[in-house]
Formats: C-alpha cells, sequence, structure tokens
C-alpha cells in the first residue's frame, strides 16, 4: 500500500539543500584555485572558498546539535541486516524492476547501504575536508615547519576528499531518479511529503521500538528459556547495569528478588502457555546489589502461531531499599 507520508522536517530539508550548495560551491572555488578552471579569478576564488569553508563549519555545528537534540541520530547508526539484498538491488534488481528489499519509514529513513555510506561521510570524509582546510588556512603559513614538511600532503589528502564529496554527489543524484518517477526523490526534499510503499506490521514495529527507546518504562525481552534477549536504557538504569553485554544471554532469574522469584516464575510460565499479565507488584535484585520495586507486564512473543518467548514493561515505583 502506498501512502503520502510526512518524511524530512524543515530544518532537515534547509540543511540538506544549504549543505548541497555550499558543496557545490566549495567544489567550483577550490578546483578553481588548482587552476582547473578561471572563472572568479584565482585571488576571488581563495577568498570565497574560505568563506564557504565557515559557512558550512557553521551549518555542522547547527546540524550536530539538530541531530542529537531530536533523536535523527539514531538514522545512521549502521546495520548489516539486508545490506546483501540492498547491493543487490542497486547492481541487479534496480534494472530488473525487483522491489525494494527494504521499506522507508519516518523512523527508518535509510536502507542500510546508506546508513553506512552516510555515516563515513559525516564521520569520516567531511570531518577530514575541515580540519586538512582549516589545517591549510591557518597553520600551514609560509616559513613554519608545517608549511614545509605538510603543505603538499594536506593538500592532496583536502582535493581527494573533494573528488570522494564529487563522487557521492554524482551516485546521490542518479539514485534519487530511480524511483517511481524520476523527480519524486527531489520533490520529497523540496515539501517533506513522499509517496512510500507502507508495510504497517514495519511501520508498528518501528514506531514501537520509537516509543520503547524514548520511554522511561525499561523494556525487556527474554527467550522460551529464560534468557535475556534485548533490553532497552531505561532498564539498564533500573537496574544499575552500565552494559546490556552484562546482561544478554543470562537467565531473568539473575536480576530476581529470591523473594518473590517463585511467584515471578509462575506468571512466566502462564504466559509461556499464552496468557497475558500487567501490573505485578515485584522487586528486583540491582547490579549494586540493592533491592527496588516496580510494575511488571508480561506478555507473550508469537511468530507463526508459536510462542518464541516473552517481553514486557517495568515502571519504576519505589527509590528506596
Amino acid at each position: 500500500m502506498k501512502k503520502n507520508t510526512y518524511i524530512y522536517r524543515s530544518f532537515e530539508r534547509f540543511w540538506h539543500w544549504s549543505q548541497a550548495l555550499l558543496i557545490f560551491f566549495l567544489a567550483l572555488t577550490g578546483f578553481e584555485v588548482h587552476y582547473s578552471f578561471g572563472i572568479l579569478g584565482f585571488k576571488d576564488a581563495v577568498e570565497w572558498h574560505n568563506i564557504a569553508g565557515w559557512a558550512f563549519f557553521v551549518l555542522i555545528v547547527f546540524a550536530v546539535f539538530w541531530h542529537f537534540v531530536t533523536g535523527e541520530w539514531k538514522q545512521y547508526i549502521p546495520t548489516t541486516k539486508l545490506i546483501g539484498a540492498q547491493i543487490n538491488y542497486y547492481i541487479f534488481g534496480i534494472f530488473k524492476g525487483s522491489p525494494h528489499p527494504t521499506h522507508k519509514t519516518i523512523y527508518n529513513k535509510f536502507n542500510p547501504l546508506q546508513r553506512m555510506i552516510y555515516l563515513g561521510l559525516k564521520i569520516l570524509v567531511i570531518p577530514v575536508q575541515v580540519f586538512t582546510g582549516f589545517a591549510f588556512l591557518y597553520y600551514l603559513y609560509p616559513g613554519s615547519v608545517w608549511h614545509t614538511q605538510g603543505l603538499e600532503f594536506t593538500a592532496l589528502v583536502h582535493t581527494f576528499g573533494a573528488f570522494v564529496l564529487m563522487a557521492f554527489v554524482i551516485a546521490h543524484v542518479y539514485l534519487t531518479t530511480t524511483g517511481d518517477k524520476p523527480t519524486e526523490s527531489i520533490q520529497a526534499m523540496l515539501t517533506g511529503w513522499e509517496v512510500i510503499d507502507v508495510d504497517d506490521d514495519e511501520v508498528r514495529k518501528d514506531s514501537m521500538i520509537h516509543t520503547i527507546e524514548d520511554s522511561g518504562a525499561g523494556y525487556y525481552r527474554i527467550s522460551k528459556c529464560g534468557n535475556y534477549l534485548d533490553v532497552n536504557q531505561a532498564w539498564l538504569d533500573m537496574y544499575k547495569c552500565k552494559e546490556k553485554s552484562n546482561i544478554l544471554g543470562k537467565h531473568y532469574s539473575t536480576c530476581r528478588n529470591t523473594e518473590d522469584s517463585d511467584r515471578v516464575k509462575e506468571y512466566i510460565d502462564r504466559a509461556l502457555n499464552g496468557e497475558s499479565f500487567s501490573g505485578i507488584t515485584t522487586k528486583r535484585k540491582c547490579f549494586d546489589g540493592e533491592i527496588k520495586s516496580h510494575v511488571l507486564s508480561i506478555n507473550p512473543i508469537h511468530e507463526d502461531d508459536k510462542i518464541i518467548g516473552l517481553e514486557g514493561f517495568m515502571l519504576d515505583i519505589d527509590t528506596t531499599t
């Protein structure tokens, strides 16, 4: 089912187009500094390149702030899930009319390959360009050791990064034309709205995950044999557990208070037989040895009409031992 969905927010669109214009202008003035052509003249090209460099840096600062405040940084978390299918789609499937292996949602705007490429640009290519650009501008002044030993190397790295960015821009522009309509992706970045294939189950799952991550409620998922498969940050905070690796794979009884472990086991056994429970008041054993109280829910996880595990939420109701 296709649905017109608001995908890109106003600052996101402003940042995208401002970044695109600055990259093009930096490339134009930068390559003129290398005498690739003559439009502005060498002196003006240098001055405008420096001004654009500062504007690009300011834009980066605002973009980083916006990504962390809004939580949009999570869009760039890399994953290898379906990346092989995504690469195969771009190499072969796209020319055969094959369906896209992933679906875009407001919580998952980028496919696995895009996540890795965009993350690489943000933490490697662009920072290197900024660093080498400012190093060239302020530290490689005539007569300094940096000037005599690092000028050529810095210029080569900066120029190579420019070619990488240009290659990305060309590939990016090409891939925007591979939708149902050649201009739909560009139009989406102008208006914020895009017609996308909606998988209701996938959207529901993404929405639940997004809610769980932003919620103050602790979330857990355990296997049929009672071992932890996943927990969220709120769960870790409630149990005073520093890392997921300290709990994943361990039995739920590890974090249970001895006094009510049998009662919790009874609820879990019943949930594995298809029952759901909420509002269970119980106690937990934190990683620092403290005993705390919380309200617990337990729900079976179904897959192909079989119960494959349990999941639920926890709300802290006691800050005393």
